[in-house]
C-alpha cells in the first residue's frame, strides 16, 4: 500500500500521511470491496476477503479508499471524482463510485428470493430476499397498476 500512496503523491494527489500501514481483512464483508475508516485523527483501511483473489481489482480497490484519506473527500464528490479521474488517466485504473463484481470475483453474496409478492390484477411478481412490511402487509401495498398484492411464497 505505501508504493500505491507514493505513487498518488506523485501525481500532486493529497493522500494523508495518517494512515495505518496495515490493510485490514473483512472476512464477514458482502456489500463492499472496501472501506476507509477515520477515527481520532487516524485512516484505515478494510477490504473484503473476496478481493484477494484478484490483484488488480485489489490495487484498484486500494486506490479508491486512498482516495478517501485526502482533505475533503471522505465521500464521493466533486474532489473525489476529480483525483479519481487523475488517477485513471495517469495510471490507467478504473477508479468509479462503484464496481460491478461479477466477471473478476464473482458476485460478493448470493441471497435467495424467500418471499413473492403477486398482483391480483396483472399477475405481475414481486420478490424479496428479506422480510419487509409489504412482505409481512402486504394488503396494504399496490402494484404499479392499482392491484391488490398477494403473497404467495
Amino acid at each position: 500500500m505505501a508504493g500505491l500512496r507514493l505513487e498518488l503523491l506523485a501525481l500532486g494527489i493529497p493522500v494523508s500521511s495518517r494512515l495505518e500501514p496495515e490493510v485490514r481483512v473483512n472476512t464477514r464483508a458482502k456489500r463492499r470491496l472496501g472501506c476507509c475508516f477515520y477515527q481520532s485523527g487516524r485512516y484505515w483501511i478494510e477490504v473484503s476477503q473476496k478481493v484477494l483473489e484478484n490483484e488488480a481489482l485489489l490495487k484498484q480497490t486500494l486506490v479508491h479508499e486512498l482516495l478517501h484519506t485526502c482533505p475533503k473527500c471522505r465521500d464521493h464528490g466533486a474532489r473525489w471524482r476529480a483525483y479519481a479521474q487523475i488517477v485513471n488517466e495517469k495510471l490507467g485504473y478504473r477508479i468509479e463510485r462503484t464496481v460491478r463484481t461479477e466477471t473478476p470475483i464473482g458476485p460478493l453474496r448470493h441471497e435467495e428470493i424467500k418471499y413473492i409478492l403477486e398482483c391480483q390484477s396483472c399477475g405481475a411478481q414481486i420478490k424479496r430476499m428479506r422480510m419487509s412490511k409489504a412482505v409481512k402487509s402486504p394488503w396494504r401495498y399496490r402494484c404499479p397498476c392499482g392491484g391488490k398484492l398477494k403473497r404467495v411464497l
